[in-house]
């Protein structure tokens, strides 16, 4: 068997926030995704597994870590990765870095959403939060809203 291994800067560089959110959209029309989740913990570090079928699709599995006390050695509180699947065979077909899709996923859904909530004439946008997911925000909603102004609030000056 061989699969993709997918970094975050190999996935990067293929990545397009406007081509995404119209694989989004197609997505959006597939059948509802079967979830589940499993946690396990050790004091106050966590594992999460969630695990997602959409039928037609595929299979996809995406582990995480939580580990609180990481920052103390300049790591990241959380890790993980992807495991993607065919949906025809089952078997592995890619393992993707966490961070790369946690970070296209979540602001490809929002800007996503964006699009279909804001007025067309919409030309400011107020991003709260500028830790790594209002950074991903800005980029996402750069790409689809380019002659738009933003405002970044945060709750500490340093963000």
């Amino acid at each position: 068997m061989t699969f993709d291994i997918i970094g975050f800067d190999e996935g990067q560089a293929l990545l397009d926030w406007n081509d995404l959110g119209a694989a989004l959209t197609k997505a959006h029309n597939l059948p509802k995704a079967e979830i589940a989740d499993t946690l396990l913990y050790r004091e106050t570090d966590t594992l999460l597994s969630r695990a997602a079928w959409i039928e037609g699709l595929g299979l996809a599995t995406k582990a995480a870590t939580i580990f609180p006390d990481n920052p103390a050695q300049d790591k990241p509180v959380v890790n993980g990765a992807v495991n993607l699947f065919s949906d025809d065979t089952g078997e592995l077909e890619a393992l993707i870095d966490f961070h790369l899709v946690t970070k296209w996923k979540t602001a490809g859904d929002s800007l996503l959403a964006a699009r279909h909530l804001a007025r067309p004439d919409s030309r400011n946008i107020l991003i709260i939060g500028a830790g790594t997911v209002g950074r991903s925000l800005r980029e996402a909603y750069g790409a689809g809203f380019p002659d738009a102004t933003f405002t970044v609030w945060n709750r500490t000056p340093e963000g």
